[in-house]
């Protein structure tokens, strides 16, 4: 049964909302011991992206009785990326403008765009990290689940 694009798309917004809430969870747990301005430790909450795509590649292998297209493989991670960074862009947004906003000048110390960092710079810093994590482990990702790349069936045929 293959899977068609929308259901593919389903699978990956559906795991970029479980990934994004994920990473949320985890900064509130980190807020809760007060680790959330150790770098090392805040930065641990991108392998949540790792997890999401992961999980959601095998989910379309299965449904699709145990194969996945290369490209098909690579937008996955791209959404996952997208739609967990948006949602933990967003929380953090709020939490900076809301919440903590002392949290904001603790990443103003640590000078990742220099001394005026914003809220909405912040956001699409992780906007972007968000997306470029999720492609980057769908496309190691794909190199081992891709089985097309080895076939040379094809050119048996065509006696080359």
């Amino acid at each position: 049964m293959a899977t068609s694009r929308t259901a593919t798309d389903r699978i990956g917004l559906r795991y970029g909302i479980y990934t994004g809430i994920a990473m949320s969870i985890y900064f509130l747990i980190l807020n809760l011991f007060g680790l959330q301005n150790i770098e090392e430790i805040r930065f641990l909450n991108h392998i949540f992206i790792g997890i999401g795509v992961i999980m959601a590649i095998l989910k379309v292998k299965r449904v699709n009785d145990g194969s996945i297209s290369y490209l098909k493989g690579l937008g996955i991670g791209f959404v996952i990326g997208l739609v967990s960074s948006i949602i933990y862009g967003i929380f953090i947004y709020l939490y900076m403008t809301l919440i903590g906003q002392e949290y904001q000048n603790t990443l103003r110390t640590q000078d990742y765009f220099g001394s005026d960092i914003s809220p909405i710079v912040q956001f699409a810093s992780i906007t972007l990290l968000g997306v470029v994590g999720g492609a980057f482990v769908a496309y190691i990702l794909m190199m081992l689940y891709d089985k097309s790349g080895g076939d040379t069936s094809a050119s048996k045929h065509l006696n080359v």
